[in-house]
């Protein structure tokens, strides 16, 4: 199993009960699979039949999983899901919403009889399966809840889109409100996975946008994959957001991270960098992480600066203040300066760079780059982004050209740092 390869202790979920709807098969079943691999009693809450075969193929793996089919639509259903899961585990920890319905179509042609199935299953069953499982969270203070997210605004899937928008919003509000408490609320982006459904739908969808079934199935969208991610893959990276839960609570995770992270998946290397001084052979290196590594220092000052400031300011300030953070860059302040360390830890590993040793000598080393490289791109996002934020706020002319400075200085320090990492990757 992919899962096996991410290094998480076998016990991660020991005795946890995960209930997972749309299990059945595609990335459900993979997760599904990779749950109970991590110790977990895992529920296939399913609508189809063949739900019991993954319930049997799970336990032919060594895992535990029971099968209770659950049309997530239907009131009298989720009521069913709860008495099975109370009666046999007398607990719930895990809550995944992944259970989902689609169909292809133009807006002016889909009828509300089918935007109405689409919302009772994506939007009304997660809420319902929300609010039947979340108290007995809140009885222990623990528990993890997922919902499930997509792309925006995309055309011929209208309801599907709208709706995976909507358990976005759904899922950080929910978040919000559990702010105080040990249970993590985080949405999922699993990317174009390479599932049963999704292939069903191809023949249907590929037409609708001027391409074959190859050209849809190849678009590269996902880092690390020329096409679609096996469902595996995905569902291996999703466990991970799992087992870290507080580490994404109130944000969107994705499955690419972990996996570049461990250099499971590697990225396409550039051809051009955007660095004014390209490292010309292996001679130039130490100069080159001497400098990568004072940047990062840097970075690190100005992100531990960020989290005092925060510190400094009210409660509801202070709250959005650290949402957004999470929100732009992807983490929390404190995981951010975790890695950042990580990130300092990996470049001193470099200064010792003899250009007499083998290219493999450092393959270790380097090969978590982009991943890095990936957060610095998104924190030089948010310090643009918080430049208008200080012109919306900001009225007095001196304090603004104050902050606005800060924010550049900023901003160039980590697109410097980034530069940085981009050649050292490109030459090693």
């Amino acid at each position: 199993m992919f899962i096996e390869k991410l290094g998480l202790n076998k016990d991660s979920l020991a005795n946890k009960v995960a209930i997972i709807t749309g299990a059945g098969r595609g990335i459900g079943r993979e997760l599904a699979r990779a749950l109970a691999w991590l110790g977990a009693n895992v529920v296939i809450a399913e609508i189809k039949d063949y739900g019991k075969d993954v319930e049997e193929l799970i336990k032919s793996e060594g895992g535990n999983a029971i099968f209770i089919k659950t049309d997530v639509s239907k009131e009298e259903d989720i009521k069913n899901l709860e008495k099975k899961v109370i009666e046999k585990f007398d607990n719930v920890d895990i809550l995944i919403n992944n259970a989902y319905f689609s169909m292809g179509g133009e807006i002016k042609d889909l009828s509300l009889e089918e935007w109405d199935e689409v919302y009772y299953v994506n939007i009304r069953g997660a809420i319902a399966a929300i609010k039947t499982f979340l108290p007995y969270m809140l009885k222990k203070n623990f528990g993890i809840i997922n919902t499930v997210t997509s792309a925006e605004g995309m055309p011929y899937m209208a309801p599907y889109f709208a709706t995976k928008t909507a358990l976005t919003s759904i899922g950080k509000s929910l978040a919000a409100e559990l702010d105080e408490t040990n249970i993590s609320v985080f949405i999922f982006g699993p990317g174009m996975i390479d599932t049963p459904g999704l292939r069903e739908s191809i023949p249907i969808i590929a037409p609708m946008y001027g391409m074959t079934e190859e050209e849809f199935m190849n678009q590269g969208v996902n880092p690390g994959y020329e096409g679609l991610m096996p469902a595996d893959h995905c569902a291996a990276g999703w466990a991970y957001t799992i087992v870290h839960a507080k580490d994404y609570h109130g944000q969107i995770a994705e499955p690419f991270s972990a996996l570049l992270k461990l250099g499971l998946i590697v990225q396409k290397k550039k051809k051009d960098i955007n660095i004014k001084k390209i490292i010309k052979n292996k001679k130039e290196m130490n100069k080159y992480v001497s400098e990568a590594l004072n940047t990062t220092n840097e970075v690190l000052k100005i992100v531990e600066s960020i989290e005092k400031e925060t510190q400094d300011l009210g409660l509801m300030a202070r709250k959005w203040m650290n949402r957004t953070f999470a929100k732009r860059v992807g983490m929390k302040l404190g995981k951010c300066i975790v890695i950042l360390k990580e990130l300092k830890a990996e470049i001193q590993e470099l200064s010792s760079f003899n250009s007499d040793k083998n290219q493999s000598d450092f393959n270790d080393t380097v090969k978590k780059f982009p991943w890095y490289i990936e957060i610095l791109k998104n924190l030089e996002i948010h310090f643009s982004k918080c430049i208008d934020d200080a012109k919306g706020w900001i009225k007095d002319a001196e304090e603004l050209k104050i902050a606005l400075e800060a924010l550049h200085y900023r901003g160039t320090t980590v697109q410097k740092l980034k530069e940085y990492l981009d050649a050292i990757y490109e030459v090693l």
